[in-house]
């Protein structure tokens, strides 16, 4: 335990749905999260942008506690978490300000493209 954690050592830990970020994202977040892809900017392998993945992770840790948090957790997830984030993480000045612009004559898919990173990749996993 460091000077910085609040935790007391026989707090018990609080069981996640989702193992990690990455199947978080794959799972719940690209699902959930449904765009015209024009006007954004996204890597499918979103996971090497350190700005992402740490945004990612911190949507996730908000969103896995406001699961169990009664009929509005998920509302005030997506009102103050979700809804803030995405166009910012998304946006052409954000982390993915180098990648192409999507072709506007293409068709959008049904979830935004991801490639899951090799176990060596996910830290959380090891």
């Amino acid at each position: 335990m460091s000077d910085y954690d609040d935790e007391t050592p026989d707090e018990p830990e609080v069981e996640t749905y989702y193992p990690n970020v990455y199947m978080w994202v794959e799972h719940w977040l690209l699902p959930h999260w449904k765009r015209d892809l024009s006007p954004a900017r996204w890597d499918a392998r979103w996971w090497e942008y350190t700005e992402v993945l740490s945004r990612f992770e911190a949507l996730w840790r908000a969103w896995e506690f406001l699961r169990l948090e009664g009929p509005t957790g998920m509302a005030v997830f997506f009102r103050d978490y979700l809804d803030t984030a995405m166009p910012i993480i998304t946006a052409s000045d954000g982390p993915f300000w180098r990648v192409e612009k999507v072709s506007r004559t293409r068709t959008l898919p049904e979830q935004w493209p991801s490639e899951l990173p090799s176990p060596e990749d996910m830290p959380d996993l090891v």
